[in-house]
């Protein structure tokens, strides 16, 4: 429910706070999300309850401020939560009637930033307060900006479309609250249009198109700079601070190995960052940083092509570039040499790769 991968114009990439994407099989996601969806299915009449008993989750585990679940648990629950209605598009109805308070400090964050671009800028940083992956890509151009849906890996096609429901819905109504005509050009799913169509009509008001590449957002990039109808600098500025101090603690729990390929897919750009360069960023000597990946049992080159792998898939699936192109951006001096790389990293060719994202 992926990272933030952002180009301006074209192919450029753009500065950062945007990162590069990949979805992994699995991570974990906030029990805010849990919460949200138990709020959803009580309101059509299943007590939240008999839910929690399917999936085995104990309800005092929620009242915990970090519980997190792993994701192949997450979507179990959806869907249960999708046969206990008895509603396929849950995700369309859950996504329109979501309290503010929901995934608070961030919902409340977005919407009091001064601007669009802003707001995304925020979710970008404080993603990991949901999830330890992001679920879209934001690609910008001249005149439009893409979010694009980076679906589960493993999971059933009603879940598939339910999480793209739940995104897009969302990234609709953040639109309309800087805006109140802002409307985006198309919403696009990646999959045959359901026998619930009339409710995507009623929702997209028309723009949805079924059958497309990629579930996936459209509208006018000029949004990206609209001001928020309610902007407040000052509730901003409080909600990041909060915002800050819980991912601080959430990444005090984080592996150092983690961490750090956390840190080269960000440096990516910048070519493959030195140990000493990691180790200063996370407070600690080249000694006290090996030391720690050598009781998790991994090593800095390990981690560094874990790394490059990611940004590597993420760049060939994302992106226009071309192999060649993408060779050169990782700091290979032939396609060859790329060639032979990816095929270490990943068992198969950029160029399989690229036609079937999905089969590594």
């Amino acid at each position: 429910m992926s990272v933030l991968l952002s180009s301006p114009r074209g192919n450029s990439m753009a500065p950062p706070p945007a990162q590069l994407s990949v979805v992994p099989r699995e991570f974990t996601l906030s029990g805010r999300i849990v919460q949200g969806l138990l709020e959803a299915v009580e309101s059509v009449g299943v007590p939240r309850m008999r839910l929690l008993r399917a999936a085995r989750i104990e309800p005092a585990q929620l009242e915990l401020a970090d519980f997190r679940l792993p994701s192949s648990e997450v979507f179990q629950l959806c869907e249960l939560a999708l046969e206990m209605t008895d509603d396929p598009a849950l995700g369309l109805h859950w996504a329109e009637k979501l309290s503010g308070d929901t995934f608070n400090p961030i919902s409340h964050m977005l919407a009091h930033s001064a601007t669009l671009r802003q707001a995304f800028e925020s979710l970008s940083q404080f993603k990991r307060l949901l999830t330890d992956q992001a679920s879209y890509e934001l690609i910008e151009t001249d005149d439009s900006v893409t979010v694009r849906n980076v679906p589960p890996l493993g999971v059933s096609p009603a879940v598939q479309r339910f999480t793209a429901e739940m995104l897009l819905v969302s990234f609709a109504r953040l639109l309309r609250s800087f805006g109140v005509h802002a409307r985006p050009r198309r919403v696009n799913f990646a999959y045959a249009a359901p026998p619930y169509r009339a409710e995507y009509a009623r929702v997209f008001a028309g723009a949805e198109r079924f059958d497309q590449p990629y579930s996936s957002i459209v509208f006018d990039r000029s949004l990206m700079d609209a001001t928020s109808l309610h902007k407040d600098d000052d509730v901003h500025r409080a909600l990041r601070s909060i915002a800050e101090q819980r991912v601080l603690q959430l990444t005090q729990r984080v592996p150092y190995s983690v961490r750090v390929r956390d840190f080269l897919v960000q440096q990516a750009q910048s070519g493959r960052a030195e140990m000493a360069t990691v180790a200063r960023s996370l407070g600690l000597s080249v000694r006290s940083l090996r030391r720690r990946m050598d009781a998790e049992g991994k090593t800095f080159n390990e981690v560094a092509n874990d790394a490059q792998a990611i940004v590597a898939k993420s760049l060939l699936r994302s992106t226009q570039r071309t192999i060649q192109e993408v060779a050169y951006e990782l700091g290979f001096a032939d396609t060859s040499s790329f060639h032979r790389a990816f095929k270490r990293w990943t068992g198969t060719t950029p160029l399989a790769y690229r036609e079937d994202p999905g089969s590594r």
